[in-house]
């Protein structure tokens, strides 16, 4: 699955037709608290909307189907999903200076087809659903923050949905392209069936016709009602946040303060142009690392030296910091699922925590004495992800955490729903144009390829400095998995 802005997608031209939810009732108070990232996400969104600055924060998922897609298959298939997934019928509202939680009984959702228009170009294309999804998506309005349509074509469709990050991650999208594809797959077999052609049932705004979808899932607010417990069972001195502690006192030398306070998190090892806490525009990069065959063969090398695919990755970052900087401590914040119970894997939902990922280079240069370094730091990390990041800053305070933490994701994207039609569906990640304060990486290891994201301050350090790590970071990873094995 690729991952880009909106700004860089080129969809072809075709017609528009959007999935709409309706609702038949008011919806329902909740007292589920929200999320630790829900709140600081809703909040920095509250903020920058008071200032008059566009919003953008959501996530969006594209994919092509064959042919001219049937709207209404598609439209059931959707209302399936919102009825099922607690994720597409529940949020959080703004009231006074806290939140207010909605929801909607499943049934009480039905998905109309609604038929948009034709545009012509790519950019006038585009540019529409950007604004559609920035309406339907922004934090704090009324009502679920999504929005889902069809571009129609003769020889291929392309499917999307968006919905605000605050109820999304990256597995969720997974999720999302994997179920809809199977329903929308039964209810168009069914279809040709049917003494209806299917083109018939785009002329206007009618209701989904197909049958109620299973019974409701597990939902989010079960996670966020458990993660609020925790987060309150906490005290400072509890043995959950020995770690966090370390992380947050580790100096650039590894040693904690004098004063046994807390430091900032550690800065790029090259110069950004900013100040590392104040957002900024951002401009995104895409690095391909290795082919398949090359990311097979590396984490071969990585098993070899005690550690996986992603200890290597990490090792390689902490190898390049240490000839940019002379620094052998790696700090950062790493992305960490939070699904930590069998039943919650197929919850779609933001369930993610940033763990500390803090670990020593050994006086070796090499990334094979690296790699059992990286290893034991990252299984440290995930460990500790059950603690939430916002409940550990309150409890161990001292550390200015920007807007936008930097950090550091992996995702081993083989084994996803639906992995294996990535590729031939043009699978793609949208997000809205970025945000930054410092650095953040995403890297993604797909079955064609692994591949490095990253999202930088868009100033003429950054943009011509971070390339120049990454470069090396590159090189360090693709010597490794071009080695002949022993």
């Amino acid at each position: 699955m690729r991952m880009t802005q909106i700004l860089d997608w080129r969809p072809a031209p075709g017609e528009v037709v959007e999935f709409l939810p309706v609702a038949d009732r008011a919806p329902e108070p909740h007292d589920v608290p929200p999320s630790g990232f829900q709140r600081a996400h809703l909040g920095m969104a509250a903020a920058r909307r008071a200032t008059g600055q566009r919003q953008s924060p959501w996530v969006a998922l594209a994919f092509d189907l064959p042919g001219r897609a049937d709207p209404e298959a598609l439209a059931g298939a959707w209302q399936e999903l919102v009825r099922r997934h607690e994720a597409y019928r529940a949020w959080y509202e703004p009231r006074g200076d806290g939140l207010a939680g909605f929801r909607l009984p499943p049934q009480a959702l039905t998905v109309r087809p609604v038929r948009v228009g034709t545009f012509a170009t790519t950019a006038d294309l585009r540019d529409h659903l950007h604004r559609r999804i920035d309406e339907h998506t922004a934090p704090g309005r009324p009502g679920p923050g999504l929005l889902a349509g069809v571009v129609l074509r003769g020889t291929r469709s392309t499917v999307y949905a968006a919905i605000d990050h605050a109820y999304t991650d990256g597995h969720s999208m997974a999720l999302l392209f994997d179920e809809l594809r199977t329903h929308y797959a039964a209810r168009a077999t069914a279809a040709t069936a049917g003494p209806t052609p299917a083109s018939a049932a785009t002329t206007g705004p009618t209701p989904a016709t197909t049958p109620a979808g299973p019974d409701e899932a597990v939902g989010y607010l079960e996670y966020n009602r458990r993660e609020h417990e925790r987060s309150l069972a906490l005290t400072p001195d509890a043995p959950e946040l020995a770690l966090w502690s370390a992380f947050l006192a580790a100096g650039d030398d590894g040693s904690a303060t004098a004063s046994g306070g807390f430091r900032a998190l550690s800065g790029f090892p090259v110069d950004l142009g900013t100040d590392g806490h104040a957002l900024v525009p951002g401009v995104r990069l895409h690095y391909p690392v290795l082919t398949g065959a090359q990311a097979e063969a590396f984490r071969a090398f990585c098993a070899r030296h005690g550690g996986g695919f992603a200890a290597g990755a990490f090792a390689a970052l902490a190898l390049a910091q240490r000839e940019f900087t002379g620094n052998d401590v790696y700090r950062v914040l790493t992305a960490v699922s939070t699904r930590a119970y069998p039943r919650l894997l197929p919850v779609h939902g933001w369930l993610v925590n940033f763990g500390p990922l803090l670990f020593r280079l050994p006086a070796a240069p090499d990334l094979a004495a690296a790699v059992p370094a990286a290893q034991q730091g990252f299984q440290r990390a995930r460990a500790a992800g059950d603690v939430p990041l916002h409940r550990a800053l309150d409890l161990l305070p001292g550390t200015a955490l920007p807007v936008i933490p930097p950090m550091v994701s992996y995702l081993d994207g083989r084994a996803a729903p639906g992995s294996r039609d990535f590729l031939r569906t043009d699978a793609t990640l949208l997000t809205g144009p970025d945000g930054a304060a410092g650095v953040s990486m995403w890297f993604n290891w797909f079955r064609d390829r692994a591949d490095l994201v990253v999202t930088v301050p868009d100033t003429p350090q950054a943009v011509q400095g971070v390339p120049k790590y990454l470069d090396r970071v590159r090189e360090i990873i693709l010597t490794a998995a071009t080695r002949p094995a022993p």
